[in-house]
């Protein structure tokens, strides 16, 4: 321990004792009431609601004894992002992030207001892309080891799958829960290779160039509850979308600056009415689309948040990964803001269940 290290040390344990003496009466603090954003704003039926953003554990909120100690003492040094890429969610309040330019992958405790890393047997060295099974183990794609890491939930690593034959620069991963198996973007390949959770190479999809089924630097993968498997084809400006043995089945989106339009794809997820979210990269926005890509609405805009200060509810700078887990939260990195942000799918399940303030649905005129 550090001589700085041991006086902060004895300045939080008098700070406790001052707070017992202190505090011990005192009400509690009244909680903030927080404004509320949805897209598309109130009147209109609202699809997406901004809930909050996180740049560092110093983001939790604060109350009581924890608020006194960062009055008086000031915040903990920040375990801040510098590059985040992916992202993926538990479901139930653990939300991973990696950060390649740090060789990191960050785990954010949302429940207690913690922040700890992932620790890989040999250090990771590009961590980059994330994925869950059914068990909630957690896979890591490792673009310096070319490799993919296992981890379970308590973070002990498990195994390392993947085979330097078998890609080139592995990237964006995604498991279908149903078949158990592991899609792993080769970006430079061109392709997706398969294989089952244990790691045996079943097949792979996906050759260089512009037609149907063919890729052009793919980026993100997802897939469906139908089992299809979502592929950002990047430098192709669209969505292709093959069935879950790698046939292709159908695409959506060109090049543009339209709303509707892709510039630089970086994400893709599915919501659980199995509309498709994509993340543009130079367009600062992430898009809904219908499961047939039909384009629905589109939630962000240019805004850097850092010399500022301000939450900035749905400004980004080059938003990279996104997840939705099953509760439908949506969790999107803000990479040049250094941050994540945090959306809610408003389903008409979510809705009926969580009416909204100034929102009522009315009928529709008899045609």
């Amino acid at each position: 321990m550090t001589p700085i290290t041991s006086i902060r040390a004895l300045i939080r344990l008098l700070a406790v004792l001052i707070a017992v003496a202190v505090l011990g009466g005192c009400a509690a603090e009244a909680p903030k009431i927080q404004k509320k954003f949805y897209f598309p704003p109130l009147p209109e039926r609202p699809r997406i609601e901004w809930l909050r953003a996180y740049s560092s554990q110093n983001d939790f909120p604060k109350s009581g004894f924890s608020s006194f100690l960062a009055a008086l003492l000031g915040e903990e040094p920040p375990l801040d992002f510098d590059k985040p890429l992916d992202i993926k969610s538990t479901g139930d309040g653990i939300v991973y992030v990696t950060d390649p330019a740090v060789a990191k992958v960050f785990i954010y405790d949302l429940k207690n207001g913690r922040v700890s890393f992932l620790q890989a047997p040999d250090n990771f060295d590009r961590p980059i892309g994330l994925a869950l099974d059914a068990q909630e183990n957690v896979y890591v794609s490792d673009g310096g080891h070319k490799n993919i890491m296992v981890f379970d939930r308590s973070g002990t690593h498990l195994r390392t799958l993947g085979d330097k034959k078998d890609y080139e620069a592995p990237g964006a991963i995604t498991i279908d829960q149903q078949k158990k198996r592991l899609y792993l973007v080769d970006t430079k390949g061109h392709k997706v290779v398969v294989y089952d959770l244990a790691g045996t190479l079943l097949f792979s999809f996906g050759e260089r160039g512009d037609a149907d089924g063919q890729l052009n630097f793919p980026g993100p993968v997802a897939v469906n509850r139908k089992g299809e498997v979502i592929v950002g084809d990047t430098m192709n400006s669209r969505i292709q979308i093959y069935d879950s043995d790698g046939k292709f089945v159908r695409k959506f989106g060109r090049r543009g600056d339209g709303p509707a339009d892709f510039q630089i794809i970086k994400g893709v997820a599915v919501d659980s009415d199995q509309n498709i979210y994509v993340t543009d990269g130079k367009g600062h926005k992430f898009s809904i689309y219908s499961p047939t890509g039909d384009y629905l609405l589109t939630v962000g805009a240019l805004y850097s948040v850092l010399n500022t200060g301000r939450e900035a509810a749905g400004g980004f700078v080059i938003p990279q990964g996104i997840d939705i887990d099953r509760n439908d939260t949506i969790y999107v990195v803000d990479q040049m803001n250094r941050r994540f942000q945090i959306f809610q799918y408003i389903s008409d399940r979510y809705l009926s269940e969580h009416p909204i303030t100034g929102y009522e649905e009315k009928p529709q005129p008899l045609k």
